[in-house]
């Protein structure tokens, strides 16, 4: 199914866990919910047994999440840091792609030796988990003054709550700090300035 045809109404978001529930025609389930054989069924042939969920940058956009070349930023935040990134001469500033290759993390032989590809899978890992737990630091942040509303919220409200936009997704990125966004990319740090001048 086409990101275009999911229906965004149908999905909460877990203030538990962050991750997002419901959906339709397929049930998604968040990491507070069973897994029972009947509901693995409904996602044979799916390399993830979910459609749909938060960029695990700024945690406001969506991301589709059905296969493992699907990824993990939205975006917004993968332009933001793809800019970055090629203002330090790389490809990206993050590994917001699920799979390594995606983000170019990963030298292979004939060009590497084996302890070369070793140390490189090694770095790569570390981006990934140090950038997952930034994903769950920025959800209780966000979920903290929701969570006296019930244990979920719908997705909409959530946005509606935190709306995507490029100054949320550069906010998001500095804060984040691996990189810092230069001074001279004057777009994204005038689209923040008019971010943080709105969130007062």
């Amino acid at each position: 199914m086409p990101f275009e045809e999911l229906d965004l109404a149908a999905f909460a978001v877990c203030l538990t866990c962050g991750c997002l529930q419901g959906g339709v025609p397929r049930e998604q389930r968040c990491r507070c919910q069973p897994r029972t054989p009947d509901w693995e069924q409904q996602w044979q042939g799916q390399d993830i047994s979910s459609d749909l969920d938060l960029c695990v940058l700024c945690v406001r956009d969506t991301v589709t999440t059905r296969t493992r070349w699907s990824w993990l930023g939205c975006e917004t935040c993968r332009h933001v840091s793809q800019v970055v990134g090629e203002r330090y001469g790389h490809r990206s500033a993050l590994p917001l792609g699920r799979h390594s290759i995606m983000n170019g993390d990963v030298v292979q032989p004939p060009a590497a030796t084996a302890t070369e590809v070793t140390g490189s899978l090694i770095a790569a890992t570390r981006r990934w988990n140090a950038l997952r737990e930034w994903r769950q630091a920025e959800f209780d942040r966000l979920a903290e003054p929701l969570r006296a509303t019930g244990p979920t919220v719908p997705l909409i409200e959530w946005q509606r709550r935190w709306p995507p936009s490029l100054g949320a997704s550069v906010d998001a990125f500095d804060r984040y700090g691996a990189v810092p966004v230069p001074t001279d990319l004057s777009s994204l740090r005038q689209a923040q300035a008019r971010f943080r001048s709105s969130a007062r």
